[in-house]
């Protein structure tokens, strides 16, 4: 087995063309223009020996080729997908492009909390908060992007930051189970009481509504 290409912000490492293009179909909104570079390239020639690939590959960045073409190019090299899917997947970066930069932005920290990288995805919606307000997007654009990173602090045990988070996302759209999740971190980041049993008895339930966090966001996501 060869040198894998690792990808960046998820720590995978890629051994083939149609582990490439897996990856590339499946996580297209984690995907920049810079993915696309000399490191690629080199990897695609001198560990895939896929020289064609690599000098094609090299002339579209050189040209300044769009993403989907980059994207599309690799893709169809592996021979793992229809005509079908390799258009759904044209159509699915031209709607990328068409979306607002916060937008585009949410989307890959959502991708990259689904996929268990949650410190990656913490630094990516904590980039969005510190951008510029897009009032376009409205107020619950930006309660979901506190929500999000509530669960990401919930996940590591971070519970006085992610009841911040969850205060947040409720002040910025009211719902109730937002409310009952910042009541439930709270409850957590407090600990378990030492005086009384049934307060005891609480915080174990508590911990097993953790998992709630994870519901929570997964329906938001569509939010």
């Amino acid at each position: 087995m060869g040198t894998p290409l690792l990808v960046g912000q998820t720590g995978l490492g890629l051994y083939s063309i149609e582990e490439l293009a897996w990856y590339l179909y499946h996580n297209i909104c984690l995907i920049e223009r810079r993915f696309f570079d000399e490191r690629l390239c080199r990897w695609l020639d001198e560990e895939l020996e896929e020289r064609e690939l690599a000098r094609r590959m090299k002339s579209g960045i050189e040209a300044r080729t769009s993403l989907s073409n980059l994207v599309m190019l690799v893709i169809g090299a592996s021979d793992l997908y229809t005509g079908q899917e390799m258009t759904e997947l044209k159509e699915k970066i031209r709607s990328l492009s068409s979306m607002q930069e916060q937008e585009r932005l949410k989307l890959r920290a959502d991708e990259l909390l689904d996929g268990g990288s949650d410190w990656a995805a913490m630094d990516e919606y904590r980039h969005i908060l510190k951008m510029h307000q897009n009032s376009r997007l409205g107020m619950a654009f930006y309660s979901s992007i506190w929500h999000n990173l509530g669960v990401c602090y919930a996940r590591q045990f971070l519970f006085e930051q992610a009841a911040e988070c969850f205060e947040t996302a409720y002040e910025y759209a009211p719902d109730e189970d937002t409310e009952r999740q910042a009541q439930l971190a709270r409850s957590l980041a407090a600990g378990p009481p030492h005086t009384r049993e049934n307060r005891r008895s609480d915080y174990g339930n508590a911990q097993k509504k953790l998992l709630q966090w994870e519901q929570e966001y997964r329906r938001r996501r569509t939010g």
